[in-house]
């Protein structure tokens, strides 16, 4: 049996970029909050049915991930946005939906800081790699009801080697501080996934896979705050004056966050809002993670 190796800076800051995109990804296909835990891997049969993904980093190597079937055919249906039923098998439509959704996260990874290059993983499906493990992890996400996704990882030794040899990579390691809640001072609360930062190289994010993902967009004419005794005394025909005036613009805001403006209109009897002023493409995106 072989010992559990204790991984350096660089494999730590590797695999931490890695989870936290994938979790957040996935709490935004799921809608709810997706944590994620390092477990102990276990040995992968070669018998056994699942995802291979293979990832080539050049000259760096090679590394690799495996997702059992079950695991695969939940991820695939997450991003598919399938209305019914999963499938017994991996399809090649899953299985394809599966490697795109890796092929996403691979772009968010910032490659010059921690293999110490310009350029992309290159993802593919593939059979399970002919090299020995010289490093492995594995990793489960979960929510407060249900496992979403297992995960192990594998490092060729020249991949791992490039990990270790790299020079500290100052964004991974700005992203690994703000998950480390061992660190965190005493009486304060765990850390959720979708509050942790991220490095400014990872937050360009490709949102193709989340287009379908539904949000509550609300409409705001004002706001008010009120004594508990003074919301106790309305009644039919009260009335409760806002903090805006009739001409001011009425707010759109998603996820409790203001992301444009503009004027009531109706629309084939409904009521619409025609935007005259929008937020800035970084402060929409960052309404997405509250």
């Amino acid at each position: 049996m072989k010992t559990k190796r204790e991984f350096g800076p660089g494999p730590k800051n590797y695999f931490a970029l890695w989870t936290q995109n994938i979790a957040e990804s996935l709490a935004r296909l799921a809608g709810v909050n997706v944590e994620v835990e390092q477990v102990d891997p276990p040995v992968i049969s070669a018998t056994e049915a699942g995802l291979w993904i293979r990832l080539f980093g050049g000259k760096a190597g090679e590394q690799a991930f495996f997702v059992a079937e079950p695991d695969a055919l939940r991820l695939a249906k997450l991003v598919m946005g399938s209305a019914h039923g999963e499938p017994d098998t991996l399809t090649p439509e899953s299985r394809e939906a599966a490697v795109q959704f890796f092929e996403q996260i691979a772009t968010m990874i910032p490659m010059a800081d921690v293999l110490g290059f310009n350029g992309e993983l290159e993802v593919s499906q593939a059979e399970p790699p002919a090299w020995e493990s010289a490093g492995q992890a594995k990793f489960r996400f979960f929510t407060a009801h249900d496992s979403v996704l297992s995960l192990q990882a594998l490092l060729s030794s020249d991949f791992l080697s490039a990990l270790e040899s790299a020079p500290e990579a100052r964004a991974a390691s700005q992203a690994v501080e703000a998950t480390k809640v061992s660190e965190k001072k005493p009486g304060a609360q765990p850390e959720k996934m979708s509050d942790k930062k991220i490095s400014k190289d990872s937050r360009d994010i490709n949102l193709d896979l989340l287009m379908d993902v539904e949000l509550e967009v609300t409409l705001r004419f004002g706001q008010r705050e009120m004594l508990l005794g003074d919301i106790l005394k309305l009644a039919p025909g009260s009335v409760v004056e806002l903090d805006q005036e009739v001409q001011d613009p009425v707010e759109l805001l998603v996820g409790n966050k203001v992301i444009a403006w503009g004027e009531v209109v109706t629309v084939d009897g409904s009521y619409g809002l025609r935007i005259t002023g929008l937020a800035s493409r970084e402060e929409r995106l960052e309404s997405l993670r509250k």
